[in-house]
């Protein structure tokens, strides 16, 4: 018989809700949003970036409906409207690290280069109608040292050799595209509202540890796919850009006016990918100040 002494503390209302809270990532959200409610032009990082509303519904054709966490606009691009478009993304503690590796510059898309979308008022219009759009993705070069990457996983925290997977893709696959289709879903919806001129980036904001990994490929062992620790480079970000493949889904529905290429290099770089932005949400600003000068945004 279990004494009252051996019997486990229940727990309160408030932790119980509190737990409840503290297992979803709407508080994660909401935190980000509060930080980024008020511009802050006296502040070590200025910008120009305010929220331009939260939890925007959006959707694809004969496509579940999803939402935008956050969408900014950057008050300095006046006629020619930048947007970014924020998933927000909270990790489970056993997966914390983000892995980046692997810039290509060999192929097409290429490392060297972002892959933004815009959208422009293509000749004159009446007003009547659906305006004519030239809907496209731009290849802007990227700075030095902030190159895409071109692939990444979680890595678990515990020690390899332990007897559990030490790798897994799902949240950061699930991030990409939950932001990408966020994207598709606005430039449709900013196109049936007659909105003539756009650009979007899509941003995914974490709690993650964001790591850059670089290996000379000559030192992948073609035997086993396989590298030695010693031979990787390790590097904390702040922020790493990727150049992600949307799925055909997306790159169906997106209306872009670009012409198909029968080189599937060259179709690719045209109308599949894009660049999303991965940021650590304590380096915010500093990332959203950084964005404003590498596009130019007032221009």
């Amino acid at each position: 018989m279990i004494s009252d002494k051996q019997k486990p503390r229940e727990a309160t209302p408030a932790e119980v809700v509190a737990a409840a809270l503290n297992e979803q990532g709407f508080l994660f959200q909401q935190s980000v949003i509060e930080e980024l409610a008020e511009l802050k032009p006296h502040g070590s990082h200025p910008h120009n970036w305010m929220v331009e509303a939260s939890e925007v519904p959006v959707s694809l054709p004969n496509e579940a409906e999803t939402r935008i966490d956050i969408v900014l606009r950057n008050q300095a691009s006046g006629e020619n409207p930048w947007y970014a478009v924020l998933e927000c993304k909270r990790l489970m503690k056993e997966y914390k690290r983000w892995v980046f590796f692997s810039k290509t510059h060999r192929s097409r898309p290429s490392a060297g280069n972002y892959y933004i979308e815009h959208g422009d008022l293509q000749g004159s219009w009446n007003n009547q109608g659906e305006a004519p759009m030239n809907h496209r993705l731009e290849r802007r070069p990227a700075p030095e040292g902030h190159e895409a990457f071109d692939f990444y996983l979680e890595a678990r925290l515990d020690w390899p050799g332990s007897g559990k997977t030490v790798s897994a893709t799902n949240a950061i696959e699930d991030a990409f595209q939950q932001v990408t289709l966020g994207q598709a879903g606005l430039a449709l919806r900013m196109r049936a509202t007659n909105v003539s001129k756009f650009r979007l980036l899509p941003v995914v904001v974490t709690t993650a540890e964001l790591t850059g990994a670089s290996y000379d490929a000559t030192r992948i062992s073609l035997e086993h796919g396989r590298i030695d620790p010693n031979d990787l480079t390790l590097e904390n970000r702040r922020w790493v850009a990727v150049n992600y493949r949307v799925n055909d889904v997306i790159c169906q529905h997106s209306r872009f006016t670009t012409s198909r290429s029968q080189e599937i290099g060259i179709d690719i770089a045209a109308r599949q990918v894009r660049t999303v932005f991965v940021v650590q949400a304590v380096h915010i600003h500093e990332f959203l100040a950084w964005l404003w000068r590498k596009f130019e945004c007032e221009d």
